[in-house]
């Protein structure tokens, strides 16, 4: 095996770990700590999800101006960048003195996800290895879907112990720690293009696609609506599984 397929793995391996701890801790652990927030800021729960709910929508709408500065900087220095602004934003939450400050701190957590996890993480793998990034994308997302089954027991057993504001201490402290110096190797890797590995890659196949010319911009936004659709539903069960199954008694047993 070459230095480029161990380094290839190690990219795949490290990024899997920094996927893992930002979904664990911006997107899963939230439908843990829901509750508690809502205490803290004598909200009903319906109005803390429906904040969580328009910070999603937010981060969403940045997903272009993400695409474009990955364009521009490079993959890894904008997950190195997502990354501080997660930090920020997860501090800023834990000590936010009000609710409107709350929002304005889950909304930029949001934000910053839309450049720490898939988007930017792929683009990683395309940048650093074109050849090699289908593979290496499958393998990413194999690892990231262990974020639900490590982070939400490890948000309970942490939340047993510490306040929701404490919890959000110690998931920024992870970001800094690990996630951050990883992102920033990454950012040194040397980006490559198909051109740079003509030796190496191995000749593709020209795919023709079966719609006429004339239909394919309405097929590209029907396709796109329904993946928009199915990922809104997935998003909606994800986020409100483990406060479903508590409520039928086996939420231990879901973490």
């Amino acid at each position: 095996m070459s230095a480029s397929s161990h380094r290839d793995y190690l990219v795949v391996a490290v990024l899997g770990l920094t996927q893992i701890i930002g979904y664990g801790t911006l997107y899963y652990s939230f439908s843990v700590l829901a509750q508690a927030m809502a205490e803290d800021f004598g909200w009903p729960p319906e109005w803390v999800f429906g904040v969580f709910s328009i910070s999603l929508l937010a981060g969403g709408l940045a997903a272009p101006v993400a695409g474009g500065w990955i364009d521009r900087h490079g993959a890894g220095k904008v997950m190195s960048w997502g990354t501080i602004g997660a930090v920020t934003a997860l501090i800023a939450c834990a000590i936010a003195p009000s609710p409107m400050t709350f929002t304005a701190g889950l909304i930029t957590i949001e934000l910053a996800s839309t450049f720490v996890l898939y988007n930017a993480a792929f683009a990683v793998l395309v940048q650093i290895n074109p050849v090699t990034a289908p593979r290496a994308i499958t393998y990413l997302t194999l690892i990231a879907g262990f974020a639900s089954t490590i982070f939400w027991p490890l948000t309970s057993a942490l939340h047993a112990s510490l306040s929701w504001r404490e919890v959000y201490i110690v998931f920024a402290a992870l970001h800094i720690t690990l996630c951050l110096p990883i992102h920033v190797w990454l950012s040194c890797l040397p980006a490559r293009s198909r051109a740079d590995m003509s030796g190496e890659a191995p000749a593709t196949p020209s795919v023709e696609g079966s719609l006429a010319q004339d239909r394919r911009r309405s097929g590209f936004i029907l396709m796109s609506m329904g993946l928009a659709l199915v990922s809104f539903v997935d998003a909606a069960i994800l986020i409100h599984m483990l406060p479903m199954l508590t409520s039928l008694g086996i939420g231990s047993t879901a973490s």
